[in-house]
């Protein structure tokens, strides 16, 4: 009896510590908020846009990004590219 007892009271306690609100001492984190802005949300979104426009930020399965973009080559450049490397025996990535 006295054991069945004691289980009831220590489930309540633990129950109960687990259900009060935890005590805030001001040792977690502290946020640095020293930092102050100088653009406006509308100029942050413009430059935003501009930058996607100009392909500058990447998103989705671009990683990991090239900041420059290559200049495309011209097809005759590219086949006398493949011409050489075939006659140098290089593997193929052809499908």
């Amino acid at each position: 009896m006295k054991a069945t007892i004691f289980a009831a009271v220590g489930l309540a306690l633990s129950a109960a510590s687990y259900a009060a609100e935890p005590v805030n001492s001001g040792e977690g984190y502290q946020s640095d908020n020293s930092a102050v802005s100088t653009k406006t949300r509308a100029q942050v979104k413009a430059e935003t846009i501009a930058a996607l426009k100009r392909g500058e930020i990447a998103y989705g399965e671009s990683y990991p990004f090239n900041q420059q973009p290559q200049a495309p080559r011209p097809r005759a450049e590219v086949r006398a590219e493949l011409a050489t490397a075939k006659h140098a025996g290089e593997p193929s990535n052809e499908k």
